[in-house]
Order: structure tokens, then sequence, then C-alpha cells
């Protein structure tokens, strides 16, 4: 890869663009640039049209928009972190369509990478809400904004909740991946008082132990697959750090599921030689090459550029 490939690659890496797993250079050239059209055509028809649907789910106004110092705000702490600052994905307050407890989220396209924040419009006057933050909340989902091009579920939020200031929050988050662990963990335990009813007053025999079970094993289940992606982590994260790696969570942020584990397998001289390996490959390891590994950036001369 030449130099002004990795260039390119390195300055998108740090907007948050990041390749994907299995992405060539001029494929992610073409996605950013889509990408960049998108985020244009949408602010103009929002300033033409004073109101813009978002996947066709909500509408949003401009007097909706969250001002960008606030969006600064979070990406002052992923920058920090991970070593990128998204500034190029609108963030809106929605006023109305949203549960009871819920604080904010990200809807993103993986494929265009295009990509909207919503927060809800308690956020516009206060900086807390129940046990949110808004620049926490913010922060967590540039996170998923960033990573969507990798499409790697298992420790995606287990690096967005990095981004808490709380200790239990950063420990805990990766336990509800998908929709399917929260309903897994509420519905055992919301169906007790059901089943203790029927067992009281109609059905002496009916198995309510069944739902005991499930109440205890669900969080167990969890609970151990959140220290087994723990445990993954830290493991890759001390093999990267071993090699020299100058941010081994930046590293680790930008890497497969597959990457992680075969990183954790390896000694401080097979990282650095499987960094040299892949840079050669994989525009995104020519970036994390780059950026944080020194003395293993040196690019190899192709005669296609980018």
């Amino acid at each position: 890869m030449t130099s002004p490939e990795v260039e390119y690659l390195i300055l998108m890496d740090r907007q948050g663009f990041i390749p994907g797993a299995r992405e060539t250079s001029a494929e992610f050239r073409k996605r950013v640039e889509k990408a960049r059209e998108l985020y244009a055509e949408f602010d103009r028809e929002l300033e033409t049209e004073q109101r813009r649907e978002i996947f066709g789910m909500y509408t949003v106004t401009p007097e909706d928009r969250i001002a960008p110092e606030l969006l600064d705000e979070a990406a002052a702490v992923t920058e920090q972190l991970y070593g990128f600052a998204v500034r190029h994905v609108p963030g809106f307050y929605l006023r109305r369509g949203m549960g009871p407890f819920w604080g904010g989220c990200m809807l993103g396209d993986p494929e265009t990478g295009f990509a909207v924040f919503l927060l809800r419009n308690a956020f516009r006057k206060h900086r807390k809400f129940l046990n949110y933050r808004r620049d926490e909340l913010l922060a967590h989902e540039l996170c998923h904004t960033a990573r969507q091009s990798l499409d790697e579920p298992v420790l995606e939020e287990y690096f967005a909740y990095r981004t808490s200031d709380s200790a239990l929050r950063r420990y805990l988050g990766n336990c509800f991946i998908t929709d399917a662990d929260a309903w897994g963990f509420v519905l055992p335990v919301l169906l007790l008082p059901a089943a203790e009813m029927v067992k009281a007053v109609w059905l002496p025999d009916f198995p309510a132990w069944i739902f005991w079970l499930a109440a205890a094993a669900v969080p167990l289940w969890l609970m151990a697959r959140n220290l087994w992606s723990r445990r993954l982590a830290g493991r890759a994260w001390r093999s990267a750090a071993a090699a020299g790696a100058v941010n081994p969570g930046a590293v680790l942020f930008r890497c497969t599921l597959e990457e992680i584990k075969v990183l954790g397998r390896m000694t401080a001289a097979e990282v650095r030689r499987f960094v040299r390996e892949r840079r050669t490959v994989s525009p995104r390891w020519a970036v994390i090459a780059a950026r944080f590994f020194p003395g293993e950036d040196a690019p190899a001369e192709q005669d296609e550029e980018l």
C-alpha cells in the first residue's frame, strides 16, 4: 500500500471511518464518498423542507438538532480512548416516540455508513436523565457508529461501555449484546408472579420452579459470557501492549472478533510479525500499524494508487 493511500486511510480513521473486515482500499474510498454524499443530501433536504424522516421511523427538524459543541464533548472521549472523533454524524432530540426509560440511540446503515444520533428531548435542557448522562450516551453511540462497518456484535458493548465513568456499567455493559438477551433476562422475572398464581389457585402441580430456574440461569449465563468476553479482550490487550502498541484499546477497537482471539494467543514477537504481514494486504491493518505500532508502519509500494 502506497504512502498516499495510507495517509488517506489514517485521515479517515481519525474521523471514525474504519474499513470493513474484508473491504479493499477502493471499496472503502467509494463507501466514504457515498456516505459524505448522503450526509450532504440529508442536510440540504433538512434545510429545504425544514423536516426530515429518519429511516421511516422518526421525523426531525432543524430546531431539534444537537449543538456541535455537545457532540464535540463526546468526540473528545472517544478520541482519548480509541483515537477517533466523529463529527460528521448529525444528532437530534426527539420530542415523542420513545419509551419512559429510553435515553437515546444510534440508527445507522452499515452498508452506506450513514447514521444519525437520537436523544430524548429531556437532554435538550438537562445534562442528565435518570442514570444517563448526555456526553456519555453520545460517546457510547459514537463507538457504535465507528464500528458498524465491522459488524462484530460480541464485543460491541464492551468497547462502547468503556466510555462510561461508572465502573459497574463498564463491567456489566457487555452482558446485553442483543434484544434477546434483555428479554431473556426480564421475561422469567415478570412471569414468576403469574406462575406462582397458577400454582396456588388452579394447578397445584404446575412446575413454577422452571421460571425460578430460568430467572437464575439467564443472568448467570449472561455474566459467564461477559466474563469470557472480557478475558478474551484482556489477553489480546496484554499481547498488543507487550508488542509495543501505543494504545492497545484502540488496536482492539479496530479488530474483528477472530483477530482478537488470534492476538490473545500470540507472543509479542508474533504480534509484531502479524502486524507487518497484515498491513500489506488490509487497509485496516495498514492504519493500525501506522498509528499504533511505531516502527511497523513503512508502506509497501504498489503500482495501483487509491
